[in-house]
């Protein structure tokens, strides 16, 4: 007879309501920053340059930045033990280093500085997402990520909506596009520093492993045709969304002459469905094929483009706004907790930050090369849907051939229920 599995300790079992608040504020505060590199900076930097190559290839310091850091503090995270904990060692110290860059942006007074400080910002910056990453795995069950993972969604969410809508609009007219950059100093500090402080992490005792080089770093990732296969994902799934996040302010402002603080009140509208659908998305996904509703959240996204390659005011720009926030939450509520399921409870940092890293290679390419094509097309930012469309299609079929064998182990287990139901209705005849 086999031994029944050993139960999960309780803590792992449900996750309380300290972590579900925690979780919650960092990813809000990670939110801002997110909203102040794709809809400030390039505002900023275009005030220094009007090529769309040169501020695609600042933009792609971030990602850069997570191509390296994000990994190490993942590796890090694993092995080391503080008092503070693992993770949440690199959230106090590095979120408000953060905001001490983010409070120097505006002051830089030349191009060469501005540079300087941003790089500076996005190296911290990847620390805070680099212990990020890991803490879903960490704290949560796997039967209750999809739901977690929808709550801190339509928060974070509702942050953003309050960025665009107040900050963009009435905080930026009031007070200048400098003073955004001091709001997001202060939301790094009081949304992601200071919870972290209580998040209460659970040492993870070390599984024997040969000796962590390159070689096996790679091989831990890559070796395991799933895992390569959502490596794949990250980086398609990288380049459909920034190609877009990172220049659609500038299509906004500069292609269908838009009005700054009109951009941001529209573009707003992209976290409403996140507010409307994120939680019920959480139940609903939980009991679906996930490699499914991935493919579904491209195929929304898909749409979205299409009506963006077409738009030609804020009204049009409003629905695609719309459609496109409704593939994003399908994306994000469904992608980190299914890839969570294939990591083995030791190496989560180090697989999350291997993650990271085809996703930050993705996000380099969307600026980078999305800002030179761009510049080649005349600074036409109308390019951008027509590459984001393309790369939906391809995370279509990337997704639909990941299989969901949590799902698929749930409706066998349903299926021998059925047939030992049938049976005993037999016997009782």
């Amino acid at each position: 007879m086999t031994p029944p599995a050993p139960r999960a300790p309780a803590w792992y079992r449900i996750a309380n309501a300290s972590v579900f608040f925690i979780l919650s504020s960092v990813w809000s505060g990670l939110v801002i920053t997110e909203q102040i590199l794709n809809n400030v900076l390039p505002l900023t930097l275009s005030s220094f340059t009007r090529d769309a190559a040169v501020i695609g290839l600042v933009l792609a310091i971030h990602p850069l930045c997570g191509f390296t850091v994000q990994p190490a503090v993942g590796i890090l995270s694993d092995r080391i033990w503080t008092r503070l904990g693992r993770r949440a060692f690199f959230l106090v110290v590095a979120a408000p280093l953060v905001a001490l860059f983010l409070f120097l942006i505006p002051h830089a007074h030349t191009f060469w500085q501005l540079v300087a400080v941003v790089f500076a910002f996005n190296f911290f910056q990847g620390m805070v997402w680099g212990a990020e990453h890991p803490l879903m795995a960490d704290m949560v069950p796997p039967e209750q990520r999809t739901l977690i993972k929808a709550v801190t969604l339509c928060l974070s969410q509702l942050t953003a909506f309050g960025f665009l809508q107040f900050g963009m609009g009435w905080f930026m007219t009031r007070f200048g596009l400098d003073a955004l950059y001091n709001l997001a100093a202060v939301g790094m500090i009081v949304l992601i520093a200071l919870p972290a402080l209580f998040l209460r992490e659970h040492r993870v005792e070390p599984v024997p492993r040969p000796r962590l080089t390159l070689k096996r770093y790679a091989t831990d990732f890559l070796g395991a045709k799933d895992l390569r296969r959502f490596g794949y994902l990250a980086f398609t799934q990288a380049l459909l969304l920034n190609v877009v996040t990172g220049f659609v302010v500038l299509f906004a402002v500069q292609t269908i002459a838009m009005k700054k603080a009109d951009f941001g009140q529209v573009w707003s509208w992209q976290s409403l469905p996140a507010l409307l659908f994120a939680i019920p998305l959480g139940y609903w996904i939980e009991r679906l094929p996930k490699h499914k509703a991935l493919a579904a959240g491209y195929a929304v996204s898909l749409a979205a483009c299409l009506l963006g390659i077409f738009a030609t005011n804020g009204q049009h720009l409003l629905l695609v706004a719309v459609l496109f926030g409704l593939g994003f939450v399908t994306m994000e509520v469904t992608q980190k907790p299914f890839f969570s399921e294939f990591l083995p409870k030791d190496l989560v940092g180090q697989l999350s930050g291997a993650y990271n890293m085809c996703y930050a290679f993705g996000r380099v390419a969307a600026h980078a090369a999305g800002g030179a094509l761009i510049s080649l097309c005349g600074n036409n930012y109308r390019i951008i849907w027509i590459v984001s469309g393309v790369c939906c299609v391809l995370a279509f079929f990337i997704a639909l051939s990941i299989p969901d064998r949590r799902h698929a182990a749930r409706q066998a287990a349903r299926g021998q229920r059925n047939d030992l139901g049938s049976l005993a209705d037999l016997h009782d005849e």
